[in-house]
């Protein structure tokens, strides 16, 4: 994972923060299609991942999840992921579960953490994970990566959600030095 992640960080962009300078980005609108998005210390643009719905708000099956770009330091706009980066970075695969209407869904730059696509009502739908031994809610990632050296690196990666059984916030961080 720490590789595909300095592959993108050095391929899109070589923008650094310290620890201390979180930056305040903007937030993607809520609609009823978003599931969550992912912010990077690089800059504000920021991945996009939305449910795809059929006209009787159902999930598409061939591609339930939409991921894109919202290009905050380009006025904002939409732009779809390119080839490398829903390859090897930002991408998903997503299957459907069998005897049931939710699908298993994985990160490309993380196979190793479980997600679940999981369809509440016509145009409602929800991912879910582990957030901090919490069944939670995804609702954002941030990826902190440290660019002074030769080669970026990854420092952390921090999860928030919201607890499914609580309605309380989750929170996690990975540290992958």
């Amino acid at each position: 994972m720490k590789q595909i992640l300095i592959l993108c960080i050095v391929v899109f962009g070589l923008v650094s923060f310290s620890d201390d300078d979180k930056p305040d980005y903007p937030i993607p609108p809520k609609t009823k299609e978003l599931l969550f998005y992912i912010q990077r210390n690089l800059n504000s643009n920021t991945i996009v991942y939305e449910a795809s719905f059929d006209k009787e708000g159902n999930l598409i099956e061939d591609e339930p999840i939409d991921v894109h770009w919202i290009r905050y330091d380009e006025d904002g706009q939409k732009m779809e992921l390119r080839r490398i980066e829903r390859w090897y970075a930002y991408g998903v695969r997503c299957r459907k579960i069998k005897n049931e209407e939710d699908y298993q869904v994985k990160l490309v730059a993380n196979k190793n953490r479980d997600f679940k696509l999981i369809q509440k009502n016509p145009f409602e739908a929800i991912v879910s994970t582990l957030i901090d031994n919490k069944l939670s809610q995804m609702e954002h990632m941030y990826i902190f990566a440290d660019n002074s050296g030769a080669w970026p690196k990854v420092k952390y990666i921090e999860l928030f959600g919201i607890d499914i059984a609580t309605g309380k916030n989750t929170y996690e961080k990975i540290i992958t030095e």
